[in-house]
């Protein structure tokens, strides 16, 4: 790829959510064909002609960058042109990639009709300019995700164009290794709400707001999204109160103190006068990235500089020393220095606390204040909406709020109101995930805050999203305004709150551009149940929501690759969906980050350096199943190299006994098991099932050495493992302690994973089969839908299909009974908050249904790899008929079933290549099956 990587001359390369426009004109002679390589750092947003082409580029570590391919041949046109690049520098770390500097690189090539070439790229020949419209000083969505979207539409005319700066030639800078995007690109299908559900009058909310982000004030340049950053510092100010008031104090992961004494949130008597104000974060350290304070009604209070300079604003910082400058980025903690240094912190709070006015603090500290760091303090849209009150029905206020439901010369009439700020709450049907657009003519300075929530029970109880801050504002310039979202984002319930208003505001359109993997629907399942029907339905669109560039856990909260939900995920879209390019991107970002952590890190491309070993060990699994759904070989021998170096790294964390430890976050399952240890017992056996996985690689490549070593480190573990066996108990313990003890505890996860991977001996399935059907009451019960999938794979191998089939029934139909539309993270009742079902309401790794329904009722078992053979072998399962169908590569196998007087009529359709034969099972004995193809 030929090329400069460039950037706004204008803009620092390495500053906090940076954004600029980049332009270039040419002339273009008769296209015949045209394709642009572009890519980015962070987000970029592609216009050509005005016409909005695409956004990329995917996540991938900086080491093994990636550029997009874009056939532009229809935007192109005879004559003058012109590409627009809109690029968010993020400046900060998060789950999904890992800045480093900010840059454009891109390259056109076209092939014109009279036989001659066209090539632009990326140089000094280009304009840029800094879009100062997309505030720069927002707090970040979450600690997973980028910056907040807060979008000054009156800026727009801000636009200075200078010649752009030259970074780097394309193969050079810190993105090494360019390669084409692997994975197909995201759709971009406008949705609409499909009904209003209320108009409100909420509460104007008048007040003092101080929101921050103390990490990156003492670590402004360190691209991180750990723990174990250090939040040690105090931001003063001196707060003037006219006459005494009374106030509402809300504090968010922050400790404040007013003239030598510590508050807590709730009313606060103010007397007149100066008053010395410290606010601290809550916790040394956290993932926590957003400190907030505000005082409201807010009656004429006024700050200033402690230290009385002019043009300093109104706030200092001070810092601790060794403390605040602690960054560990490494993967393994270090308990006795991390609580040295939360002891240190208390302390130090401790007497700055103290300090009753500001000639005190001086005396004792003043040396210590420095100036706050430009763009420290944030802009935060979030809490006016999490903290709304309903004050009145809007309904008087707005006319034909239906109108902007539908992509017409309608508009929908919103009049202020003079009782609060109107706020129309739309439903879109099920969950969405992906670009806000709304499009409407007001004031200048008119705000306008979109939010989005996933779910409202049935008393009118909104679920806010807490740690992610799912809102947009935008402050509109005179006129028309277009405005649509750079982040995607995802809800059901839309939010749309006008504020700042004295006249009318008209919306002609708001709506979402759903922007998700395009996956192709070959997969099904339908039965004489519908209940069961409709749980494959919407466990197929939560997986769907949960396919973008990469396989993430949720739409919502964190759109984050966690390594072990990519690998139920990819077993779920081998079925429904087929997409083994989407598995194989993420099988390749999690064997890059062997680069990095010598395993398979948890959750990739990120800045949260972190093992989560058991979703190292499911990782090697999943490469396995690649090959089984593809038959690639090719691409399994790429990938065995980091199949070798993940389970050679953990073979070197092994204790006398053979058992894998290590100081990592060793858990398997949100439960009560005993898994806060270095050895912890899942994880070992866990390890047996990647082994398991590897040498079946190893022998398909002939791969002789490693097969050999693979087995004796499966014989090692085995050997650890059976060690650990207790008799007397007919159980595994969870865990070995640190001084040797032997976990008292024992869970469900053990017994289904001594089956699965054939490390207990036979004698003992029946005994473990029934701690999975009916555990002792002292027995752990496995605590999410994703350790279910285990659970069910288990029992699917000792035969007790009709217990998965029980337990879809009990845990799903819940969600059904609640309105779901999409698959939970929890089951019902595990959320712990009496008034919400679970925290995320769309999370893929519980789509286990699509894989055991076609598997168990449907009876499609692919044989061999590729799908080139299967066994048909359906259960009843008390249902008189059922159909559907499994991908495959070849095509979809169809099933079709019905049952009248033990009589079953069974037709099987296969795609060309695919043979297959029927099995009987013991649900069918009685039964007289009359298989027609």
């Amino acid at each position: 790829m030929d090329g400069m990587w460039i950037w706004c001359s204008q803009l620092d390369t390495h500053g906090y959510n940076q954004t600029m426009m980049a332009r270039r004109s040419f002339d273009l002679g008769a296209c015949s064909s045209a394709r642009l390589r572009i890519s980015a750092d962070t987000r970029y947003r592609l216009f050509i002609n005005g016409e909005w082409v695409n956004d990329g580029p995917c996540r991938a570590w900086p080491e093994h960058y990636q550029y997009d391919i874009l056939d532009v041949t229809p935007y192109l046109r005879e004559g003058a042109n012109e590409l627009r690049v809109l690029v968010n520098y993020y400046g900060i770390g998060t789950f999904h990639q890992v800045p480093q500097q900010a840059g454009l690189l891109a390259h056109l090539e076209a092939e014109l009709q009279d036989g001659e070439s066209f090539s632009l790229a990326t140089d000094s020949s280009w304009e840029a300019t800094p879009v100062t419209a997309w505030i720069s000083n927002t707090p970040k969505i979450s600690i997973q995700m980028g910056p907040m979207e807060v979008i000054d539409a009156r800026r727009m005319s801000e636009l200075r164009w200078r010649p752009v700066r030259e970074l780097h030639k394309a193969g050079d800078g810190p993105w090494k290794n360019l390669t084409a995007r692997d994975v197909a690109l995201l759709t971009r299908d406008p949705v609409s709400p499909v009904s209003l559900r209320e108009i409100n009058l909420v509460e104007r909310r008048k007040g003092l707001t101080i929101s921050f982000n103390i990490v990156r004030m003492l670590h402004p340049r360190q691209m991180e999204a750990n723990r174990w950053i250090s939040h040690a510092g105090v931001l003063v100010t001196c707060l003037t109160c006219p006459a005494p008031a009374l106030v509402q104090l809300e504090l968010e992961d922050t400790r404040l103190w007013l003239d030598g004494r510590e508050r807590s949130a709730g009313d606060l008597e103010l007397t007149a006068g100066e008053h010395l104000l410290l606010i601290a974060p809550k916790r040394h350290f956290s993932h926590d990235r957003v400190q907030s304070v505000r005082l409201q009604p807010e009656p004429g209070l006024a700050l200033s500089d402690p230290l009385g300079e002019e043009g300093q604003g109104f706030w200092r910082l001070i810092r601790f020393d060794q403390v605040s400058d602690y960054a560990k980025t490494d993967m393994e903690p270090d308990p006795a220095r991390e609580q040295e240094l939360d002891v240190a912190y208390a302390e130090g709070l401790a007497q700055l606390g103290a300090c009753a006015d500001l000639s005190g603090l001086l005396e004792a500290h003043g040396t210590r204040l420095e100036p706050l760091p430009p763009g420290s303090l944030l802009v935060d849209p979030y809490p006016d909406f999490e903290q709304r009150r309903v004050v009145g029905d809007g309904a008087s206020s707005v006319r034909l709020p239906a109108a902007l439901m539908a992509d017409n010369a309608a508009c929908t009439l919103v009049h202020p109101d003079p009782t609060g700020d109107v706020e129309l709450v739309y439903d879109l049907g099920v969950q969405r995930c992906g670009y806000w657009e709304l499009d409407l003519v007001a004031q200048e300075g008119v705000v306008i805050d979109l939010a989005a929530v996933e779910y409202i029970n049935r008393a009118g109880g909104i679920q806010h999203t807490g740690r992610n801050r799912n809102v947009m504002r935008c402050i509109a310039a005179e006129g028309r305004n277009h405005l649509l979202s750079m982040r995607r984002r995802s809800g059901r319930y839309l939010f749309l709150t006008i504020r700042n208003q004295t006249e009318p505001v008209r919306i002609r359109l708001l709506r979402v551009i759903e922007s998700t993997y395009p996956v192709e629907e070959i997969g099904g399942f339908a039965a004489s149940d519908p209940r069961l029907s409709e749980i494959w339905k919407i466990s197929a669109r939560t997986l769907k929501l949960c396919m973008e560039d990469a396989f993430v856990d949720c739409p919502l909260y964190e759109q984050t690759l966690w390594i072990g939900d990519a690998r139920n995920e990819a077993l779920y879209a081998y079925t429904a969906f087929g997409a083994p390019d989407i598995a194989r991107r993420c099988i390749r970002l999690g064997g890059e980050s062997t680069e990095r952590y010598g395993m398979v890190g948890c959750q990739v491309p990120s800045c949260w350096d972190i093992l989560l070993p058991a979703w190292s060990f499911l990782w090697t699994i999943g490469v396995w199943e690649h090959y089984l759904y593809t038959s690639d070989s090719d691409w399994l021998r790429h990938a065995w190299p980091w199949v070798m170096t993940n389970l050679r790294a953990a073979a070197e964390k092994s204790t006398d006994q053979g058992l894998f430890t290590g100081p990592y976050w060793n858990m398997f399952d949100w439960s009560g098991a005993d898994q806060g240890h270095n050895t912890v017992v899942h994880n070992s056996m866990l390890a047996v099932g990647a082994v398991n996985a590897a040498v079946r690689g190893a022998e398909l490549l002939e791969e002789s050495a490693d097969l050999a070593w693979l087995l004796e480190y499966r014989r090692q573990l085995i050997t650890g493992i059976e060690r650990l066996w207790q008799p007397e108990r007919g159980a595994y313990p969870d865990s070995i302690h640190a001084d040797g003890a032997v976990s008292s505890s024992i869970c469900q996860h053990t017994s289904a994973l001594a089956l699965l991977y054939d490390i207990a001996p036979p004698e003992r399935f029946d005994l473990l089969t029934s701690h999975l059907a009916s555990p002792p009451e002292e027995m752990v019960r496995v605590g999410s839908p994703f350790s279910m999938q285990y659970i069910y794979e288990a029992l699917e191998k000792v035969g007790r299909q009709e217990l998965i089939i029980q337990s879809i029934h009990d845990n799903y139909l819940p969600m059904l009974e609640d309105g779901a539309t999409t698959v939970w993270e929890t089951f019902p009742g595990h959320s712990g908050d009496d008034r919400f079902p679970t925290r995320s309401h769309a999370h893929a790794w519980s789509s286990a249904p699509i894989h055991f329904l076609n598997r168990i009722v449907l009876g499609i078992y692919p044989e061999a790899a590729g799908g080139a053979s299967c066994t048909i072998s359906p259960r009843p399962c008390g249902l008189s008929w059922a159909e559907g169908s499994t991908a495959t590569i070849h095509g979809p196998v169809r099933v079709r079933w019905s049952l009248r007087d033990a009589v079953m009529r069974l037709e099987v359709k296969a795609p060309a290549g695919v043979q297959w034969r029927f099995v009987s099972n013991p649900d069918l004995e009685t039964i007289d099956v009359r298989v027609e193809s």
